[in-house]
């Protein structure tokens, strides 16, 4: 790929747009409340796409791309099973109790609900987990942008090493992302995570319609790819007949109750999304808006994944 002057100024753009949240943000930021919170004053809808969009970052959509084309359409049991109820029962029963508290995120409401000691020790474990998936993230981005060698003429006209290109890569995106939340606090993320969302959408969704279309539709992917591509279910009695290598309880137990559960009702990273909301009701109503969404996005990220098989 070769970045000619509309590409360049797209994404000027795009970096303009991202600052510029931050910056117009950081006018209502006065207060903890408004930096951790927002203020409180984020419609339901906002805060429900802001609370998909934080997940739905390189590492989710590069590689359940790379999930498709190895497993199949069975990955989208990871939105299926294993985030849509969790999303639901926070939804339902949970945000009563986090946002009814008053407190400014979840592991707050653990200080408040049993000790600091508690609060301490889902901080550093969330912090330690925070890095590591940050780390993944960042990787994938900056090995994308090398694989497609969309700098290499600006880097090699500039006279700098080609291996800087991976390094420069996560350098500025974790810059960017540094400023604007610096600035603008939560709501800075929020409303910058609505607008990539929209951009991933609309980057995704032709690809997926002139992919399909060229295969002949999902009925021609089918035919070429077989039931155990195309079928969520297939095989699924025993782990050894599945792309998987899971039976349906070991599904529904370990990914739909224990790792989902325990991600999308207790992670800050998700759960302050909705703690910005401007009710009780946007707040409950933030993670069912999220689930309706949540259940279409496998046809975003992951059939592209099936059609380059």
């Amino acid at each position: 790929m070769h970045m000619g002057a509309v590409d360049w100024g797209i994404l000027s753009l795009y970096l303009v747009f991202v600052l510029g949240i931050g910056i117009v943000s950081a006018r209502r930021a006065k207060s903890g409340v408004d930096f951790f919170l927002a203020g409180r004053a984020i419609p339901a809808w906002v805060c429900g796409l802001a609370f998909i969009s934080a997940n739905l970052g390189a590492q989710e959509v590069i590689g359940m791309g790379a999930s498709g084309a190895k497993y199949g359409i069975a990955t989208a049991h990871f939105y299926w099973i294993g985030a849509i109820p969790a999303m639901v029962f926070i939804g339902v029963f949970m945000m009563p109790f986090y946002y009814g508290s008053k407190a400014r995120s979840a592991p707050e409401y653990l200080r408040m609900r049993f000790d600091e000691k508690t609060r301490g020790l889902n901080a550093v474990t969330f912090a330690l987990m925070t890095i590591l998936n940050s780390g993944i993230s960042m990787y994938a981005l900056a090995k994308l942008i090398q694989t497609l060698h969309v700098f290499d003429a600006p880097f090699a006209r500039l006279g700098l090493p080609q291996a800087w290109i991976f390094h420069g890569a996560i350098l500025t995106a974790a810059l960017v992302v540094l400023i604007y939340i610096y600035m603008g606090g939560l709501r800075g993320a929020i409303y910058n995570e609505v607008l990539q969302f929209f951009l991933i959408v609309a980057g995704f969704a032709p690809l997926v319609w002139l992919g399909l279309k060229q295969v002949g539709g999902w009925q021609g992917l089918q035919t070429t790819l077989g039931p155990s591509y195309t079928h969520a279910w297939a095989g699924m009695a025993h782990a050894t007949t599945n792309r998987l290598g899971v039976d349906w309880f070991g599904l529904s137990m370990g990914l739909g109750f224990v790792l989902s559960f325990g991600y999308w009702c207790t992670d800050f990273l998700v759960v302050q999304r909705a703690m910005a909301a401007n009710s009780m009701s946007a707040a409950r109503r933030t993670p069912l808006i999220a689930a309706g969404v949540k259940m279409f996005i496998p046809f975003i990220v992951i059939l592209p994944g099936l059609i380059a098989i």
